[in-house]
């Protein structure tokens, strides 16, 4: 018997197939089937065993299609400029271009190496002058159609890469990039305005089979809002606020401008000009991340004037404080502290007045029901901080004292009697009254109390005493009264209306949520969403409100002061201002310069190059100088996947007709780290390029899939910096491709993170081992040469059995991207299969077309074992043009059952029975006469017997 050779197997199969070219994709396909993988950045001196996990599906995910059918496009490619690559270069000390180049030769022999099925003839790199070409192309396009244009402004700047960085790039205050602190500075850049998309962008979302987390994520990073542009009056002017809470209106008890508002010096009066100019420049050193950071103690300065609520006409204090910033919305705020964390915050610091507004809601009320008004009542020790407590032993678990409140009684005064009532109590002083809510239940002993509306006190005990509570005789055994931690109180608190008590008064919480409204004149008792309309009407009648929608998205920047990278096409005149380079001076190609590293002064490295800057200008001839900023190297991933329908195509970036044929992407296969990054700009510029009338389609990719991390086996990320990387050619020149492939495929759920196993790797080996072991097997058998016994140990049937349970689930795990449980499904076939063979490890004959229809489940994950086995079967093609096996629903249906028989719960033996007819007597009967379980029952007669129809029999004695 051959011995199981990958190292000899694999090369040798990977050779076959290039030279072939069976994986090459056609032009024209039939039923097409587009799958991608997010091309990786050449940036690193190649792949550690994290990264080909999202390869290997969309590779396993490939050759499925073929089989069942499909014309696959599976291209690879290499997102070569920007900043990773650049960095990596100046590290070593190497030429990007040269760094770059030698990287992607050895990521691609890596890939190669692994067995993948992709087609190389359509390889990308986006560091070539012939595909960047066509990225100035469409920035020009883009440029044509108003959606690019210059601007002076405060940027995030990145001290390390010292390049400016897109909103979308920085995260927690620090560069996505490398992770060091971010500042502002302020330069002149270009945008692509993404801004005229964001409802496209937010409504076609709906449609796209993505996970919901990244839809999440793109909904939040757009953030749009339906609110209302609203007026408040000053001596100074107007001053506009956008608010999506209209309905909050009679609560904004003050205004804050962000210290950058345009009128800050009208507003400021004499004398708090110097406490307000202090202020000023104090927050222009604070970056915005630290301004907004919510852990961070509100500040700010009051400017001595007020201003007009168009609502109520009450006359509020404007003030200024650096939590508002003047690039979101108006730069000014209503603030309405009872609804809105921040404001309370800021209103606690200040002692500013807190009005509440909206009444929570927390139940619907019963048409004829009795009306009841109750109260709430927290109870605070003045040194401990401990709160007074009800344990209500009999159910309704831990609350805070509550009760009724008699017709015409005084809220307080009921909530100071319920007090006395309940805990004996009385030296109370009242610390806060609080928000008032409405329908709810109280969750009591003796079941749920509706109660129309509700009122919460705050009171603490006048002085520390701490008598044990005393109980009136009525309420004797109910509950016990008791002093809890607050901690404790917010983990054992059960009642809906206590918790929002306790989170009021002990978090300072605000009412964030909807409810009926309060306090608000005319406008009392609507819900929020009706009042919301009603106060919008009544405002834009009187001239001080316009409807509005708000977006959280900013204008894409694409400036990039940094040398790798796309040059922007752009020449700028004196006289004609900035010039779109013509098209047929494409592409502007990126100098070869030996001083290639960051100035730092805000300025490209390009801008030294004067054979480069110096040019005339298209439009007039006069001298002019060239744009010296690159692209972000998202404009090259932006649209890489148009290109690989026709890669080589000379005189536009893509053939209409191959788009036709191959777009859109049908599965897409990468990092969940790029949900607001690469595939919200991929989606834009998509949806630019139709409009343009370049595309016939709006989305880029249907389906798309995340594949989690694989960790060290120290449960760190993989870093060369940590020494935890595992470098898979290794794995290969040890155990095997095959074996990495249905590793990670084994390791865990696909879109989760598992931790790398020597052990488990071990297994996978074992495994394919079992598999050759078994197919040598079968050759020997169909050659005359059986090894063992002749005897065939089990019907036909039964082969067939495993073979399409094994296709049942292995097709459907693959389609859902499972391939943890195909990989399980193909370990449990090649079990039966062992199993069905004879005592002595004999395969008959009759097992070959069930075990070929198992190496054809197997070739997605193990392609150059299943290829070599098909081919020791003795056929000459190859096994990649078979069909996919179909599923045998007659075969499924087993005829028999093995029950497993216990005797007071320990497993005896095994009865197998006829499933046709089976009923738990006929699985008593013959469970009784094995003398097995006679030995273990004895005389005793069973005083119970469990039974799961056809999987267990327990007997009890």
């Amino acid at each position: 018997m051959k011995r199981y050779d990958p190292q000899s197997i694999e090369p040798k199969w990977q050779r076959r197939w290039e030279e072939t070219g069976i994986f090459t994709a056609p032009d024209k396909p039939g039923t097409k089937a587009y799958v991608l993988d997010m091309f990786p950045y050449p940036s690193g001196d190649g792949l550690h065993v994290g990264h080909p996990r999202g390869y290997i599906a969309t590779d396993a995910y490939s050759h499925f299609k073929r089989l069942t059918g499909h014309d696959v496009l599976h291209p690879m490619g290499w997102d070569a400029f920007g900043l990773p690559a650049e960095n990596a270069a100046i590290k070593k000390g190497v030429h990007p271009a040269e760094n770059t180049t030698r990287n992607i030769e050895n990521f691609r022999r890596q890939l190669k190496s692994l067995g993948f099925s992709y087609d190389w003839s359509r390889e990308v790199n986006t560091s070539d002058p012939d595909y960047y070409r066509w990225t100035q192309w469409i920035f020009l396009e883009l440029f044509k159609a108003g959606l690019v244009y210059r601007d002076v402004g405060q940027q995030w700047w990145c001290p390390n890469d010292k390049t400016v960085l897109a909103n979308e790039q920085v995260i927690d205050g620090k560069c996505e990039r490398c992770g060091a602190e971010v500042t502002k500075k302020e330069l002149t850049q270009w945008y692509f305005k993404i801004t005229a998309y964001a409802d496209e962008l937010m409504d076609a979302l709906d449609e796209l089979d993505w996970p919901e987390p990244i839809k999440a994520m793109q909904r939040n990073w757009i953030g749009r809002s339906e609110g209302a542009q609203v007026t408040f009056g000053s001596d100074a002017g107007d001053i506009t606020v956008y608010t999506t809470r209209p309905d909050t209106l009679f609560g904004a008890t003050y205004l804050v401008l962000a210290p950058e508002h345009a009128l800050v010096g009208k507003l400021t009066t004499t004398e708090q000009a110097t406490a307000v100019g202090k202020y000023v420049e104090q927050a222009k050193r604070a970056s915005e991340i630290d301004r907004t950071a919510t852990d961070r103690k509100k500040t700010g300065v009051f400017t001595g004037s007020y201003a007009t609520n168009p609502a109520n006409n009450e006359r509020i204090p404007i003030w200024i404080a650096d939590y508002v910033l003047a690039s979101y919305g108006t730069g000014a705020i209503m603030a309405v502290p009872a609804h809105d964390s921040r404001d309370r915050e800021f209103a606690e610091v200040f002692d500013l007045p807190v009005r509440q507004v909206v009444m929570p809601e927390t139940g619907a009320p019963v048409d004829g029901e009795e009306p009841r008004r109750s109260i709430v009542a927290i109870v605070e020790h003045p040194k401990t901080g401990e709160l007074l407590t009800l344990d209500w032993e009999k159910g309704g678990g831990t609350l805070f004292v509550g009760g009724g409140r008699d017709e015409g009684e005084d809220p307080e005064a009921a909530a100071r009697r319920e007090v006395a009532e309940e805990s004996g109590y009385t030296n109370l002083e009242l610390v806060a009254r609080g928000i008032q809510a409405k329908n709810h239940y109280h969750t009591i002993a003796h079941g749920k109390a509706r109660c129309s509306t509700a009122e919460l006190f705050h009171f603490r005990l006048k002085d520390e005493a701490r008598d044990e509570p005393k109980l009136e005789d009525h309420e004797q055994g109910l509950f016990t009264v008791g002093w809890m931690a607050p901690a404790e109180v917010e983990r054992r608190m059960t009642d809906p209306m206590h918790g929002f008590a306790f989170r009021w008064f002990m978090k300072r919480e605000a009412f964030g949520g909807e409810g009926i409204l309060v306090n608000s004149g005319q406008y009392d008792g609507l819900t929020s969403a009706t009042a919301r309309e009603r106060i919008i009407a009544d405002l834009k009648k009187r001239k001080v409100a316009t409807e509005q929608t708000g977006y959280k998205l900013r204008d894409w920047l694409i400036s990039r002061q940094r040398y790798w990278g796309t040059p922007i096409p752009v020449i700028h005149c004196k006289k004609c201002g900035p010039q779109p380079v013509p098209g047929e001076d494409l592409p502007v190609e990126l100098p070869n310069v030996e001083d290639y590293l960051p100035t730092g002064d805000g300025r490209s490295p390009l801008a030294k190059v004067e054979s480069f800057v110096q040019t005339p200008c298209p439009k007039c001839g006069d001298a002019a100088e060239r744009e010296t900023d690159t692209m972000d190297t998202f404009a090259d991933s932006n649209w890489y996947f148009l290109r690989y329908p026709s890669p080589d195509k000379k005189d536009g970036p893509f053939d209409p007709a191959a788009l036709k044929a191959w777009m859109p992407v049908d599965v897409y296969v990468g990092g969940a780290e790029h949900a607001v990054l690469h595939l919200l700009y991929a989606r834009f510029w998509t949806k630019a390029l139709a409009d343009r009338g370049h595309l016939a389609f709006r989305e880029p990719f249907l389906s798309l899939r995340n594949q989690g991390m694989i960790l060290a086996d120290d449960g760190r990320k993989m870093s060369k910096s940590l020494g935890n990387v595992i470098n898979p050619d290794e794995v290969v020149e040890g155990l095997g491709a095959d074996t990495l492939r249905i590793f990670e495929m084994f390791i865990g759920p696909f879109d989760q993170s598992a931790d790398w196993s020597t052990q488990g790797i071990e297994g996978s080996y074992r495994f394919l081992k079992r598999v050759w072991t078994f197919g040598q097997r079968l050759a020997e058998a169909n050659s005359g040469h059986t090894h063992g016994s002749d005897k065939v140990s089990a019907a036909e049937r039964d082969w067939k059995r495993v073979a399409s349970q094994a296709t049942k689930r292995v097709t459907e795990s693959i389609e859902g991207f499972r391939f943890n449980t195909a990989i399980s499904a193909l370990m449990e076939a090649l079990n039966g299969f062992q199993s069905l063979a004879d005592d002595a490890g004999g395969v008959p004959a009759t097992a070959r077309p069930y075990f070929e229809r198992y190496l054809v489940l197997l070739t997605p994950f193990a392609p150059h074992i299943a290829e070599e086995l098909w081919r020791e079967l003795g056929h000459e093609d190859s096994i990649f043009t078979q069909d996919w096996p179909t599923i045998d629903r007659a075969a499924l249906k087993q005829e028999t059952a093995a029950i497993v028989v216990q005797v007071n719960g320990k497993v005896r033996t095994t009865v197998t029975l006829p499933t046709e007819g089976l009923t738990e007597a006929a699985a008593v009967q013959a469970a009784q006469e094995n003398e097995i379980v006679q030995k273990h029952l004895g005389d005793a007669k069973p005083k119970q017997v469990i039974y799961v129809p056809g999987k267990l029999l327990n007997f009890v004695v």
